[in-house]
């Protein structure tokens, strides 16, 4: 029998900062980049690289919270732990990390709030 994994709906995603669950947010993406720097030295067959640090970062977008939006007050705060949730109960990442924020109003929108997070040291995954 194949391994089929177990696979998750995002409906039920969530970020936490600093503890509390951020409010009307419903996107988040975790990039896990790394460093590579090219080694490649004459005679080589193809390309050499060295793996160097991971560099931790993401996006979030949603509505503006109009009561008091974290990610506002964090983007003019000091590193704080950043939690992301595929669902209710599966912690995916957390971290310190710092976070950036861009509001965005249309005429045909909702006003929106994205931004992104960099991560401040290490970070647990899944």
């Amino acid at each position: 029998m194949p391994n089929t994994g177990t696979k998750l709906h995002g409906k039920d995603g969530m970020i936490k900062f600093n503890g509390p669950t951020v409010a009307v947010k419903n996107e988040w993406t975790l990039n896990l980049n790394r460093d590579f720097v090219d080694a490649t030295v004459f005679g080589d067959v193809n390309k050499t690289y060295l793996v160097g640090l991971r560099d931790i970062s993401g996006t979030y977008r949603g509505i503006l919270d109009n009561s008091g939006d974290v990610m506002l007050t964090a983007s003019a705060a000091a590193a704080g732990l950043i939690e992301l949730y595929s669902d209710a109960s599966t912690l995916v990442a957390s971290g310190s990390g710092f976070i950036d924020a861009s509001i965005t109003a249309s005429n045909t929108d909702a006003v929106r709030i994205t931004g992104n997070f960099r991560a401040q040291g290490a970070w647990t995954t899944l």
